[in-house]
């Protein structure tokens, strides 16, 4: 549940390490809100994600994307 009345969608650029875990996480191109509350929302939802592990040293990137609605 979010009490911020704005909408938007954040992009988040992530770096995952073979072990899954989100080691690095950033606002990417395509995000198209300044509001800071939904910034930072989408911001700790990557950091939290958990992806399968893999064989490999190699850390893997990519992108999330957040897309915030009013209901």
């Amino acid at each position: 549940n979010y009490t911020v009345d704005a909408e938007g969608t954040v992009v988040v650029k992530i770096t995952v390490d073979p072990k899954g875990n989100v080691v690095d996480a950033e606002f990417g191109q395509g995000t198209n809100t300044g509001n800071t509350a939904l910034r930072q929302e989408a911001l700790k939802a990557a950091r939290s994600t958990k992806f399968n592990a893999i064989n490999g040293t190699n850390p893997q990137q990519g992108t999330i994307t957040y897309k915030f609605n009013l209901n």
